[in-house]
């Protein structure tokens, strides 16, 4: 093989590395956990599911004090995706949601909002 044949096919090879490396990224070159910003705000959510019955969840979505009602939201999305992806619905029976008024939601010491919820449905 050629030098000069090779040479483009290595500048694709880095573009397409470059451009791998870069699709994570957003402002500020923080890797987003979430692409998806509730309320104007990217929130940083996990979602626990119990040992005992996988069923039953519960959503922890970090400093849920820039905006509750974007926080909610988070929550809800990491249990509409967690039930679609494993029990084939997105429907969720809340303990405590995001429907819940403002004052009875849990927050723990640190402010993350916690909701607890099951996954209905196909189940």
């Amino acid at each position: 093989m050629k030098a000069s044949s090779a040479l483009p096919r290595l500048c694709a090879a880095v573009c397409v590395l470059a451009l791998a490396a870069g699709a994570g990224c957003s402002r500020n070159n923080r890797v987003l956990v979430n692409n998806n910003a509730f309320d104007g705000v990217y929130f940083r959510a996990s979602l626990t599911a119990d040992k005992e019955n996988p069923q039953r969840f519960s959503v922890l979505v970090r400093n849920a004090a820039r905006t509750l009602k974007g926080a909610k939201e988070a929550g809800r999305y990491e249990a509409t995706k967690y039930c679609a992806k494993y029990y084939g619905w997105s429907e969720v029976d809340w303990a405590i949601g995001p429907e819940t008024p403002d004052a009875q939601l849990r927050l723990n010491e640190d402010g993350d909002l916690i909701l607890n919820g099951e996954c209905t449905g196909w189940v």
